[in-house]
């Protein structure tokens, strides 16, 4: 569902509006918790483990937990516990999740506030439940999915027609209802009850906590980087007081003011503070505490169980941001500006008409952090060693905040978090795109504007485009390529051969801010931006909104086929590529990857998995032996400056420095032009100047050597493929890209004029495709730093090391090797739907979040699917684990079981399971081995 313009501003109805009582409560201190500071700052630590600074709901759930770690930790807070955007915080917890990893830490932290009331006296949890409302087809299609994925998890919930829901809520409107979702298990979270709770256990297990003392300063020192720049390592923080408290580490959980903590490190930070807002009506007739929060996602409209009033709230798609946070607005509130928040107003009467008679007890405008994917940041600042980012919650700080402290302490114990959290890794942006006050922005407001909008799998952002993209992007957009947005680069993901050019427009915010005079909620002297009339791009990505077969199913399938039968293009510049270098380099590469780098060839090509200490994938690379010391290494390009982080760390960790070795980042300098088909030699080996691939049998796959390609000289040709077939990768200089290109498209003209099979541009969508169909892992869809090589299958990349008596020490083996002793408990699989799918075809679309069935017991949960093109039938991948009275996992126990895929409605889609790749399982094609 796309955001319309700004709706027409209803008139204040007969009782509900505005009081005449004011409600700026400027530094007020609302909870039992605040309390008149004392001018003589508390007595410190001289030295600790930790610090946290921020005294609101995770930085206590961060303190907490970081002494269950055994680490001596400091809590540091300016005003009094809650402080910033905590206290005024809604509260709401909902278990139901499009994310198991959301699951995992919602499902925690209700957990322990139970349990924390228990051991500490301070409650803090009402478990009234929780009730979604859908207005339409696509949202209950949505809601069945989060509810087959939550029964999975134990957590109860039921889809129920608009009468059942009017039974649940009496004193909603249900005739404009689709139907509802109920989890009885949800509730609310009190805020100074849950901080109080984490406060008190934090103490008695050790921590200190020392309210009215104001960091001043992050101390850091200089180190030497292995790209050459000097990164700096935390030493501890001073207080406005002068006093000086040593520590390895620094955790900043300062909410909407976290730009500020992070600007003493150095450090840019994609977070922006808006004005969030909600209201309390006075007593409703029929309204009690045990009844229901509501969300209605697509009114944009929450309404929150309080007693015999309601809480009403929502996201608007024109907020307001709050630029330059003051630090003295501690326990403030903003005056509330009715005529933003009447759109959603507007939405709360119509769901729940007895609001039109209750009068407004209160309003509360306070700040909240948002970031540009509406996701928090949580985990190491790039280039600051010890310096963790813990803020930028998008209002969902109340229900992390207890797994996300349990996370973030194992993850600076140990090394690594227990689950996957790198949809919150600060890394997940790329530099560039964290330093474009434009691109945050836009992308920021866009997130909180679409945040109860239906989260399609094939949705593409209209904010923030064009920040980064291939020396092409002009070339590809001549030929109607349609791009998606990730990491900031625009990447092709299929090619409208029906179009000459439907590059995004630049954002206009979906019409919020085009009423004349509107601007300055943007900030203050913004222009008004006027909305787009027509936007070619806007309606192309409206076609993919849908959980049926999106627009473009029959285009990809063509790109696909073409990739099978004849050639595909693809541009592949959007991966990183860094070079690694120095006197000790071999010996580092050894340390940092899981596969034996040991003894190879100039010019061989291996595929590895970097691990961390606990076995967990960090990344999967290629890495080209370019030379005695000096390696090619490529990463995926949504994970580059996290790979890129990781490494520095991993070569610190490994004691490889400055004076050892070197890391350069040459993205930038090379375009990636990979070539795969049948006919890709046939296609390629005319323009390779000197015969140098002419003879397959001398160019063996999985090797690179230095070609002159089209006139072009310093190409790096690699004989490799992400989608089966024989193919090449032309790592192009790229000011010379556009002549390469051009000297391809020619070639393709003429073979297919010549054969009669497709040769033509393809996109990420038909990779998807055609990769699913072998079986090739995709980085944090089919493994991540929470599963191993061994989970995840790919086991061949790290048994050479571990069946060395003699190997080397390298991170994660240790794991690794005990995993390999004890058997698995948990295994990726891939399956095969047995119907086919498409337009006509018996099988529904997946898109991940289904369960997985043996015997008709459930196992699993899908993580990652595709329509596999070739085969006519939807390929998935999911991790099983040992059910009750199995040991271990075997192949012979895989092997033996019936299984299949529960789609959305519980229904049973029959599959067959694959050991070995679906298509080509042998890999002959790859090789060039092709049947006549």
């Amino acid at each position: 569902m796309r955001l319309g313009r700004v709706p027409r501003l209803p008139a204040f109805p007969s009782r509900f509006r505005p009081s005449t009582r004011p409600h700026a409560l400027a530094h007020a201190h609302p909870t039992p918790l605040c309390r008149a500071l004392s001018t003589e700052p508390p007595p410190l630590p001289s030295t600790v483990d930790a610090v946290v600074i921020g005294g609101g709901v995770v930085g206590a759930s961060v303190c907490y937990h970081l002494q269950q770690q055994g680490l001596s930790t400091l809590l540091l807070e300016a005003h009094s516990l809650t402080a910033g955007t905590t206290w005024h915080s809604a509260g709401m917890l909902w278990r139901l999740r499009p994310s198991y990893v959301e699951i995992e830490l919602h499902g925690y932290t209700r957990q322990l506030a139970i349990e924390l009331e228990a051991s500490t006296g301070r409650a803090s949890w009402t478990e009234n439940g929780g009730l979604f409302i859908a207005c339409g087809r696509e949202r209950l299609a949505e809601y069945s999915r989060l509810a087959q994925t939550g029964a999975f998890y134990g957590i109860e919930a039921r889809v129920l027609s608009p009468a059942e829901a009017k039974a649940v809520h009496p004193l909603l409107r249900v005739d404009d209802v689709y139907g509802a979702l109920h989890s009885p298990s949800d509730g609310t979270l009190d805020p100074a009850g849950l901080v109080g709770a984490y406060a008190k256990a934090a103490a008695a297990a050790g921590g200190a906590l020392a309210e009215g003392v104001r960091v001043q300063a992050v101390e850091t020192e200089a180190v030497a980087a292995a790209d050459g720049t000097v990164a700096t390592r935390v030493t501890g923080v001073r207080t406005a007081c002068g006093r000086r408290v040593g520590a390895k580490q620094v955790v900043n959980a300062c909410g909407a003011w976290a730009k500020a903590v992070s600007a003493m490190v150095g450090a840019e930070l994609p977070l922006l503070a808006m004005k969030h807002a909600y209201v309390v009506t006075e007593a409703i007739e029929g309204m009690h505490g045990g009844l229901p929060n509501v969300r209605d996602h697509d009114l944009s409209i929450y309404l929150k169980a309080q007693g015999n009033a309601l809480a009403l709230g929502g996201y608007e798609s024109n907020p307001e941001f709050w630029h330059t946070p003051d630090p003295s607005f501690s326990f403030g509130l903003f005056d509330l500006d009715w005529t933003t928040f009447l759109q959603n107003t507007e939405g709360h009467l119509r769901r729940c008409p007895p609001i039109e008679f209750a009068g407004v007890q209160s309003t509360v405008c306070g700040p909240e952090s948002f970031t540009p994917d509406h996701k928090p940041l949580v985990g190491p600042q790039p280039g600051v060693r010890g310096f963790w980012q813990c803020c930028g919650f998008n209002s969902m700080g109340m229900m992390l905040s207890g797994g996300i402290g349990r996370e973030l302490a194992a993850w600076m114990a140990e090394g690594a978090p227990s689950l996957d959290l790198f949809a919150y890794d600060p890394a997940r942006f790329h530099a560039a795109t964290v330093a474009d006050a434009r691109w945050v922005k836009e992308r920021t407001h866009e997130s909180y504007a679409k945040t109860y909008a239906i989260v399609f799998p094939s949705d593409e952002p209209l904010a923030g485009r064009g920040a980064r993209s291939s020396a092409l992007y002009d070339a590809l957009a001549a030929r109607g390529c349609v791009f998606q947005s990730r990491h900031g680069y625009e990447r092709p993901g299929w090619f409208d051969l029906s179009a000459t050019d439907v590059r995004p427009k630049p954002y206009d915010y979906y019409g919020a801010y085009a009423e004349e005079g509107s601007g300055w909620r943007l900030a203050d002297g913004h222009a008004d931006v006027p909305a787009h009339g027509t936007h070619a791009y806007h309606s192309l990505i409206d076609g993919e909104l849908t959980f049926d077969w999106p627009a473009s199913f029959e285009v990809v399938r063509q790109e696909a086929l073409a990739a099978r039968r004849g050639v595909a293009l693809f541009d592949q510049s959007y991966f990183g590529k860094l070079e690694l270098h120095g006197r000790r380099a071999d010996e580092a590469m050894q340390w940092v990857c899981a596969n034996d780098m040991e003894g190879k060839a100039e010019g061989a090509v291996t595929y590895t998995p970097l691990c961390n200490s606990r076995g967990g994938v960090e990344a999967d690379v290629t890495a080209t032996r370019l030379g005695a010391n000096r390696w090619y290494v490529v990463t995926g390009g949504g994970t580059f400056s996290h790979d890129v982080r990781w490494l520095h760390a991993a070569l610190e960790a490994g004691g490889f420095g400055a004076a050892d070795v070197s890391l350069d980042d040459v993205s930038d300098a090379y375009t990636l032009l990979s070539v795969q088909g049948p006919k890709s030699h046939e296609l390629l080996a005319p323009l390779v100047g000197g015969g140098a691939i002419d003879d397959l049998r001398a160019f063996d796959f999985s090797t690179a050597r230095h070609v002159s390609f089209a006139g072009i000289g310093g190409v790096r040709c690699l004989r490799l493929t992400f989608v089966g077939e024989l193919g090449f990768e032309l790592h192009v200089p790229s000011a010379r890209a556009a002549e390469a290109y051009a000297a391809l498209r020619q070639s393709a003209h003429d073979l297919e004029r010549r054969t009669g099979l497709p040769c033509r541009d393809a996109g990420y969508l038909a990779i998807d495709s055609l990769s699913a169909e072998k079986s090739y892992r995709h980085w944090h869809a089919d493994l991540g730093p929470a599963d191993t090589p061994l989970e995840a299958g790919i086991g061949f990349t790290v048994l050479p090391k571990l069946k060395r008596a003699d190997a080397p020490p390298f991170l994660g083996g240790a794991a690794l090797h005990a995993q390999r002793l004890a058997g698995l408990q948990r295994r990726l699989v891939t399956l095969v739907l047995d119907l086919p799918g498409g337009r006509g075809g018996a099988a529904p679309p997946l898109h991940g979040g289904e369960v997985l069935l043996r015997e008709g017991r459930p196992v699993g949960i899908v993580r990652s699917t595709a329509y596999g093109h070739t085969l006519n039938a939807s390929v998935v991948t999911g991790y099983v684990r040992c059910p009750d009275g199995v040991s271990k996992i075997t192949p012979a126990w895989l092997r033996e079981g019936r299984w299949a895929v529960s789609s959305k409605c519980n229904t049973v889609l029959p599959a067959t399971l694959h050991l070995k790749p679906p298509f080509d399982p042998e890999g002959k094609r790859m090789r060039g081995e092709y049947s006549t």
